[in-house]
């Protein structure tokens, strides 16, 4: 697998795995990480499969998104002489969210706070656009792209994004 950005503010990292495959990794235990062409082992305190991005994985030690961070975009591996077993005669599934499950969530903007909330997805199945309508009834367009996402919670109907600098300003005229 690969590790991707930090997950909330407890030290986790997304874990760019085959979400049939996260239950499996948990019972290994550890990752192996490449470092200075080295494969350093961590201890996996609790991992999580997510819907959106694959799973997302708690190091033991690792408690903040800045004592993760060296950790970002590195390959994993499993345990010398331990595999990951492959699945058997399994169909892919999608598991992915439909962009028009997104409509009515709320959107909130690491640097700009609550953005609005989504009435609709436009673009192409290449290029997904999430509208956004702020209090005011103006309209915001963001890339609907896992880059940009980095939170979402069905539950309470609250998407978190980190949005492109100047992108947010260009749609509020500032």
């Amino acid at each position: 697998g690969r590790l991707g950005k930090p997950w909330g503010h407890r030290g986790e990292l997304v874990l760019h795995v085959d979400e049939s495959r996260a239950a499996v990794v948990m019972d290994l235990g550890v990752l192996f990480a490449e470092i200075d062409g080295s494969r350093v082992p961590f201890h996996i305190s609790s991992l999580r499969e997510h819907p959106r991005v694959g799973a997302v994985v708690k190091f033991e030690g690792l408690d903040d998104p800045q004592a993760c961070a060296f950790l970002v975009n590195r390959d994993v591996f499993e345990p010398p002489g331990q595999t990951v077993p492959e699945l058997e005669d399994e169909e892919e599934e999608d598991d992915d969210l439909d962009p028009s499950d997104l409509v009515g969530l709320h959107v909130v903007d690491e640097e700009y706070g609550d953005l609005g909330m989504i009435i609709a997805t436009e673009g192409t199945e290449d290029n997904p656009l999430m509208v956004v309508q702020d209090s005011s009834g103006a309209e915001i367009l963001i890339p609907l792209v896992n880059e940009l996402i980095t939170g979402i919670d069905m539950e309470t109907g609250k998407l978190v994004v980190q949005t492109p600098p100047g992108l947010v300003d260009l749609y509020r005229g500032a």
